[in-house]
């Protein structure tokens, strides 16, 4: 395992490079999904924890790196599939400042997602990607980019919009489309509420000794309200309660194939799943940060 978390260090220094997308140094999200599997009540429970270094900074440039730990909990979902999933991520991310309204950013991220049984290379996903960031004005600001991952279902490509748009001091537009817009009203400068859209697909592989190498598929679509309350300075504290209108588990063989994927929309024929199980539920996060 060492020997592997090694390569994705390796990886991390060499291939990726600033300043995070986002800005917070510390965060941890807690996130419970709930749906219904043969007519009991089941759910998935998905801890995040990120931590982000500067590195290094000077003149147009920055480089920095993120450290993080993902586990998905499956609760009352069949035998078959693992009863917990864990995500192992190394990122680094180098900005190069054009001028005073322009940016450009290279990210690299390499991860262990797997059920941690028996450890092989495998296990391990890679994503890069670009955006280039214009301010528009004092109110508005876009970035546009792309992102490519080498998921265990084949490639996937998530090109994005990233946004800032501030038209006076109480409501904020912001997040990547399509995957993540929110809009927020801010009661005060301590405390905003609004709504936020979430879309994710992820993969895990299983052990090769029990499971035969096969993966399991995530995607998830999620409508929420939001509320976000800074305290003590350094401190935000969010809470979000939702819906989730899309939420698919898939299971699969290894694959021998690697078809591609926009965003979660797949391009072409796709093998079939082993199992599936499909629903809607509540959605429901908890999450706090730290930004000095």
């Amino acid at each position: 395992m060492i020997k592997y978390i090694g390569v994705c260090l390796l990886f991390l220094l060499v291939a990726s490079i600033t300043q995070a997308q986002e800005r917070d140094v510390a965060t941890v999200n807690y996130t419970v999904s709930g749906l219904q599997y043969n007519g009991t009540p089941a759910s998935a429970r998905q801890l995040d924890v990120k931590f982000r270094v500067p590195l290094y900074q000077k003149n147009q440039s920055a480089v920095g790196a993120t450290v993080g730990y993902k586990n998905v909990s499956l609760h009352h979902f069949p035998m078959d599939y693992a009863a917990s999933l864990h995500g192992l991520i190394f990122q680094g991310v180098w900005m190069y400042k054009v001028s005073a309204r322009r940016s450009f950013t290279l990210f690299a991220q390499a991860g262990l997602y797997s059920d941690l049984k028996d450890i092989s290379r495998k296990d391990f996903r890679y994503s890069a990607g670009f955006r280039y960031r214009l301010k528009h004005s004092d109110k508005l600001s876009t970035g546009w980019g792309l992102a490519y991952s080498r998921q265990f279902f084949g490639n996937q490509i998530v090109p994005f919009i990233d946004v800032d748009y501030r038209p006076n001091d109480k409501w904020s537009i912001s997040g990547q489309f399509p995957v993540e817009p929110k809009i927020l009203y801010h009661v005060s400068k301590k405390l905003g509420a609004g709504l936020e859209v979430n879309g994710e697909a992820a993969s895990y592989r299983l052990s090769s000794s029990e499971n035969n190498n096969q993966f399991i598929q995530i995607n998830q679509w999620t409508g929420l309200a939001r509320l976000e309350y800074q305290f003590a300075r350094s401190w935000k504290l969010r809470l979000g309660i939702g819906r989730n209108f899309k939420q698919s588990y898939k299971l699969y063989k290894d694959a021998s194939k690697t078809p591609w994927t926009i965003i979660t929309i797949p391009v072409g024929s796709k093998p079939d799943p082993v199992q599936k199980i499909e629903g809607k539920g509540f959605n429901m996060q908890l999450g706090i940060s730290f930004n000095p």
